[in-house]
């Protein structure tokens, strides 16, 4: 007697194998970036802790200029003493201001969805 898998077998058991994962996979990438974003808010809090300890120090808010562009390691350098605190993962980041008096930080999706969370200098935040 032969002892083994038949070929029915082993194609219910692939057919299984694919259902879970056309299940799972999806999931799993909601799950990573539900995680992302939550790192993306706490940074943009950290943000503007650092911005209020800033402001005492200089009479006025850092910014990154007018535009939002990529401008993570400006940040990091100046903001944070040159200490790697944001990293472009999945996001990147800009401050902007009108006067300097105020603040917007932004946090922008670098998939191009258009996705993006803020925080401004009175901890308004859009999350």
């Amino acid at each position: 007697m032969n002892k083994g898998f038949t070929l029915i077998e082993l194609l219910i058991v692939v057919s299984i194998l694919g259902i879970l994962s056309i299940i799972g996979i999806p999931q799993y990438l909601g799950y990573v970036d539900n995680s992302r974003a939550t790192v993306v808010k706490n940074n943009l809090r950290t943000i503007y802790m650092q911005e209020q300890g800033y402001y005492r120090s200089n009479n006025a808010y850092y910014s990154t200029g007018a535009s939002c562009a990529d401008r993570t390691s400006q940040i990091n350098t100046n903001l944070f003493s040159g200490k790697t605190v944001l990293v472009n993962d999945g996001y990147y980041y800009c401050i902007t201001q009108t006067t300097v008096d105020n603040f917007t930080a932004r946090a922008n999706k670098t998939d191009g969805s258009g996705t993006f969370y803020t925080v401004t200098h009175l901890n308004v935040t859009n999350f």
